[in-house]
């Protein structure tokens, strides 16, 4: 299965973590701008694009190599793939039924792929994290 090069996917260099830290920031001084140019921007926009700034972010923390890559960060990196999904999953659903309790429909112009994608890298890293914090326990 290693041949199969859209199964195998590259790890970015331990240096690309600064870069995925950059992008927590960013999204505020970019939304500060854009609402002092455009003070009648839709909050939702705004919102959307530190979503995806922070889905980004995390992503490149969660595709970022450890300084130590060995079988059992690769064990801890597939588990916390799956408790990420797992947990996407039940965050999702109770959005929505937030949203159904407060708005009375199930969906909002809030749930987007930013969102979503920002839910589960965010999701993802924090239990890759946990899983290290346990290991340093022990």
């Amino acid at each position: 299965m290693k041949d199969k090069s859209i199964l195998n996917v590259p790890l970015l260099p331990f240096g690309w973590k600064k870069l995925g830290y950059v992008f927590f920031p960013l999204p505020v001084f970019l939304v500060i701008g854009l609402a002092f140019v455009n003070p009648d921007s839709n909050p939702i926009e705004t919102s959307q694009v530190i979503y995806g700034f922070w889905a980004i972010g995390f992503g490149l923390l969660n595709l970022t190599r450890e300084k130590v890559e060995d079988e059992m960060i690769k064990s801890f990196r597939l588990q916390a793939y799956q408790t990420g999904f797992y947990w996407l999953i039940w965050g999702i659903a109770a959005l929505m039924m937030v949203n159904y309790l407060r708005f009375g429909r199930l969906t909002s112009e809030i749930f987007s792929a930013y969102l979503v994608l920002f839910l589960l890298n965010a999701y993802v890293y924090a239990a890759f994290q946990y899983q290290k914090y346990i290991a340093s326990k022990n």
